[in-house]
């Protein structure tokens, strides 16, 4: 029971949790400030001020973009509500899982996470996955408050879950693959509204949480489609670079030559199946459109300054591609899985050749697009010693992907058989990230740090909720 003494030390302090975390990302806004323009957000911003949207990127990223120039041009306004949803995020998690059962301890440990170099060092770069990575821990957030401190103000629940279901599906919309990971953040919220203190309780939850989310991503498939003016037909990279795959696998040359000549057709191309298959690597899907002689060729001008991807294919080549890529998938799936295994490799970091850019700051400018952009970003001096010390640590363990995987599957494996309702929380959180790793490595282009880095703070994040106990004791 708490007695007068503890309860003015918890009431006084609370500013003090709260100023760890404003603070923090204050600190972290300083530091990236204005943020760091890709590649990715380059072709955004430009198509932002010019007011025509293609799908390459999430339509309704440029569109915010758009409004955010209205109150200072650059990366800066979308660094700050970047930051802000990942802090916002951070806040309600400890609000929801820790402050109840830890001390300040808790607000410093959580807070430290951001500035570590596998979270820190893309932090700053204006991507999407930033953003998806903000709409998901702040719905992770909310999610924890449903039914905890509102049993009798069922409006609130209501709210927290409608809030919750909205903020899952700006993820989607951000990040067509964020599907995966939303599936999970979606359970605890229909278990915390529903609860079951059994396994059974949290599969009812999952089921009609997969379902939604299914639902959710339909939606946000016919709104990204509305909302572009361009439509570059991203999925028929994937489409090429899976049957490619299949290609390089398959032993009766005959059936490959045959395969490869409905791609070939499909793409207004020519010649033999040999250049492709040599110039194939599961690393990147690009790769097999630079053989030597050429045979599939990008169409021109296809990523720029103005992406135009695929946009010139014509309808019947994209409905024969699609049966093709579903066809080949059907006809050989094991060809298929060990193609897929082989690009898991380079997701994971298994491999020497990744990951790619575990740190997006300043030297990752696309000069090549500058005079379209504008004036290029000046890095300040901490920024390029903070570069040059994370470039030094590229090669570390903690910069690939899987002893975060591996750990996310320890983690679930030990709470999964304790009581489902005490350790819903971390259950839910572990198997977001390891879906949605699981996701990239059935459909990932390339092995990009920046696509695992949402199930990297998975995996630290459990981490620190198993370890609420602990911080108990030394409360």
């Amino acid at each position: 029971m708490l007695n007068v003494s503890d309860s003015a030390e918890l009431s006084m302090s609370k500013p003090t949790r709260v100023g760890w975390f404003i603070g923090g990302f204050f600190l972290h806004f300083a530091i990236m400030y204005p943020g760091f323009m890709t590649y990715d957000a380059v072709n955004q911003i430009l198509e932002a001020r010019a007011v025509v949207f293609s799908d390459w990127h999430p339509p309704l990223m440029a569109m915010i973009w758009r409004l955010l120039e209205h109150l200072m041009p650059g990366p800066a306004p979308m660094l700050f509500l970047q930051l802000g949803l990942i802090w916002l995020g951070a806040f309600l998690v400890f609000h929801a899982f820790f402050q109840s059962c830890c001390s300040k301890i808790a607000a410093i440990l959580l807070c430290t996470l951001f500035f570590l170099p596998p979270m820190f060092g893309v932090s700053g770069a204006i991507l999407k996955d930033m953003l998806m990575w903000g709409t998901l821990l702040t719905a992770f957030g909310v999610a924890g408050h449903i039914n905890s401190m509102t049993n009798r103000e069922p409006w609130l629940t209501g709210l927290l879950s409608i809030f919750t279901l909205l903020l899952l599906w700006l993820a989607i919309l951000l990040r067509h693959n964020a599907i995966f990971a939303t599936i999970p953040l979606l359970g605890i919220a229909i278990f915390r509204l529903f609860p079951k203190d059994n396994l059974w309780g949290l599969i009812r939850a999952i089921i009609p949480a997969a379902i939604i989310a299914a639902l959710l991503f339909a939606a946000s498939g016919a709104i990204n489609k509305h909302l572009s003016d361009r439509h570059t037909q991203p999925w028929v990279a994937n489409a090429a670079f899976d049957i490619v795959g299949i290609l390089k696998r398959m032993e009766d040359k005959t059936a490959q030559q045959t395969l490869f000549a409905q791609l070939a057709e499909s793409f207004n191309a020519s010649g033999t199946v040999e250049p492709v298959l040599q110039a194939y690597t599961p690393m990147y899907w690009r790769e097999i459109f630079r053989s030597k002689p050429p045979t599939l060729l990008l169409p021109e001008n296809s990523i720029g300054p103005v992406i135009h991807g695929f946009e010139s294919f014509t309808d019947e080549q994209l409905t024969a591609l699609h049966q093709l890529w579903t066809q080949s998938i059907m006809v050989e799936p094991l060809l298929w899985l060990r193609h897929r295994f082989a690009v898991s490799k380079y997701v994971l970091g298994w491999v020497p050749e990744s990951s790619w850019s575990p740190v997006i700051m300043g030297m990752d400018f696309p000069l090549d697009l500058a005079k379209d952009y504008g004036s290029i970003q000046v890095s300040t001096p901490l920024q390029n010693k903070l570069e040059t010390v994370l470039y030094t640590l590229i090669d570390a363990w903690f910069f690939q992907p899987w002893p975060y995987f591996l750990t996310l599957i320890i983690i679930l494996l030990v709470v999964i058989f304790r009581p489902i309702k005490a350790n819903i929380e971390i259950i839910c959180l572990s198997l977001s990230g390891l879906l949605h790793e699981t996701g990239l490595m059935l459909a990932a282009p390339s092995p990009d740090f920046r696509y695992s880095h949402y199930m990297v703070f998975c995996t630290l994040l459990a981490l620190l909720m198993l370890a609420r106990p602990k911080m108990r004791i030394i409360h």
